[in-house]
């Protein structure tokens, strides 16, 4: 009896607890890693069109990303559903979000002192508020 109540009660805070990601979702340490090259992908497109007016910059940044999805070994609808339930959790969201933008100040730190001028590029989506 007192077994079967403490899996009732570890039953319940598991089932209770909105913080867990379901399975078919990207988990944050992984879908940290495909937000920061699609941002990178976004901004190579960028650059993209503009050393090429023939280029359009939905076309190059979707077949970018396409690529990204690729390289991560996942589909676009999971990526789009991951994004989806990450909107619903921002407290998720938030913490994906400050990994990228640990990574990105890191690169800015050496990046400046290897040229001793400041960072170019810090993506506004990113920036703590």
């Amino acid at each position: 009896m007192k077994n079967f109540l403490v899996l009732l009660i570890l039953f319940f805070f598991i089932s209770c607890n909105n913080d867990s990601i379901p399975r078919n979702i990207i988990k944050p340490d992984q879908m940290q890693k495909i937000f920061w090259d699609v941002i990178k992908g976004d901004k190579w497109a960028d650059e993209i069109v503009k050393r090429d007016s023939t280029k359009n910059i939905k076309n190059e940044s979707f077949a970018i990303s396409e690529k990204v999805f690729l390289i991560h070994h996942i589909t676009r609808d999971k990526f789009e559903k991951s994004i989806t339930f990450y909107a619903n959790h921002p407290e998720l969201l938030q913490t994906v979000f400050d990994s990228l933008y640990a990574i990105q100040s890191r690169k800015d730190s050496v990046q400046k002192r290897r040229s001793g001028r400041s960072p170019n590029f810090i993506p506004h989506i990113i920036r703590p508020q």
